[in-house]
């Protein structure tokens, strides 16, 4: 029986990073985020602040990301990135002050740039020239994971043993889940003698670098840079303020960890179907899929004051489904506008623009709900950013020609 590619070895390690640095560190501090506000005092204005923090931090990450893997390796920045989440938890236990809290959101923020999607898509890239979309919604889903089963979990610790046991807990299971990525991760290939992952497996010849559709204009591409920066907005503080979203409306702290783990659950399929339909439809009909079914999903959430059962689990399901515009999309367009010369550059640009979206966005939701008394107009301003990124993004594939079904011309 052939043995399996190694690079799905390197693709569970890149899941495993993803589980802790997204899952466990940006998405379930939403279920932490509303204990923090009223335990400490904190407005909502406030509460938003330390998850700006977190946003300026992963710009930062960002910006020096690529400079970081190629002088240290993808293998140790992304088991850097682990280390520094275990750090934030550590410190998010023992604050005691707002600034404490601001600066252990701002450890997770580097957490994030280091140990998340920019070197995840980079170590996909290098391990894998076929199923790359498939490979890359795999290992991206391990963030939903962790989103299914630790909400629940966390909001019992809180309620029983207080905040600083929570996030302490959490440290310990991070640094033995850092352990791990550093055993699973290679940084290529290469290192191992090995070549990347291709159909027909070994004997077949591996297919050519994709090549870009169209040389792409400076104004499409700063155009393009806007969409990715609008995309901040609804995939950041959209996605971070759900909890308090619905514990404003009056549901039950039971009830909203209950969404959560729910979402976890979409998000785990929303991942899977989302890297299978960019490989089998292509990018151009990948995208109508996710950003359509990303907008339904905030729509429904701006239905929350409604009340009832059966709309905010509607709401979420559509809102898990597109949430992964935020973790696969921007490899897909790199791919697709850019091919394989402009792909790793590109990665980091886009995303280093998703998280300037997410810094500017990131204080819009609590001051308009202290200002409005309501999160609901956040969330009709966060579906209004992603149509206009749809309509640009869709725009570029359009004019370039790129995205098409694989198998047409």
């Amino acid at each position: 029986m052939r043995r399996p590619h190694y690079a799905w070895a390197v693709c569970l390690g890149g899941a495993l990073a993803l589980f802790s640095v997204m899952g466990l560190g940006v998405n379930i501090f939403s279920v932490y985020q509303p204990y923090i506000i009223a335990q400490n005092g904190f407005s909502n204005a406030q509460g938003s602040l330390i998850t700006t923090a977190r946003s300026l931090f992963t710009l930062a990450a960002m910006l020096t990301v690529n400079q970081l893997c190629t002088r240290l390796g993808l293998r140790r920045v992304m088991t850097l990135g682990m280390a520094l989440l275990c750090a934030s938890c550590v410190c998010f236990g023992l604050a005691s002050s707002f600034p404490a809290y601001c600066a252990a959101g701002a450890l997770t923020g580097l957490a994030y740039g280091y140990g998340g999607m920019v070197p995840l898509s980079l170590v996909i890239g290098h391990w894998f020239r076929d199923r790359r979309g498939f490979a890359l919604g795999l290992a991206a889903a391990g963030s939903g994971v962790s989103t299914i089963v630790a909400p629940a979990l966390v909001t019992r610790l809180i309620e029983t043993r207080g905040l600083r046991a929570a996030f302490l807990l959490e440290a310990a299971v991070i640094a033995l889940l850092g352990a791990l990525v550093w055993l699973l991760v290679r940084s290529s290939p290469e290192e191992m003698g090995l070549e990347p992952y291709h159909l027909g497996g070994a004997q077949a010849a591996p297919p050519p670098p994709r090549q870009a559709p169209a040389p792409m204009g400076r104004g499409m591409w700063y155009a393009l840079l806007l969409s990715a920066f609008l995309i901040g907005g609804p995939g950041g503080p959209g996605f971070s303020h759900l909890t308090v979203l619905y514990d404003s409306c009056g549901y039950d702290s039971m009830t909203v960890a209950a969404l959560v783990s729910y979402l976890g659950l979409v998000i785990c399929a929303g991942k899977l179907i989302c890297g299978q339909v960019y490989d089998a439809l292509g990018g151009l009909l990948g995208n109508f899929y996710i950003s359509g079914v990303f907008l339904g999903g905030f729509a429904l959430c701006c239905m929350a004051p409604l009340g009832g059962k059966v709309l905010p689990f509607a709401a979420i399901t559509l809102f898990g489904l597109g949430v992964p515009i935020s973790a696969l999309s921007f490899a897909v367009w790199a791919g697709d506008l850019l091919g394989d010369e402009g792909y790793e550059s590109a990665v980091r640009s886009l995303t280093v623009a998703y998280a300037l979206g997410m810094l500017a966005f990131g204080p819009v939701a609590g001051a308009a709900a202290d200002w409005t008394g309501s999160y609901v107009p956040a969330y009709a301003l966060f579906g209004g950013a992603l149509a206009a990124a749809t309509v640009i993004v869709q725009w570029a594939y359009l004019k370039l020609g790129a995205g098409k079904r694989p198998g047409k011309t």
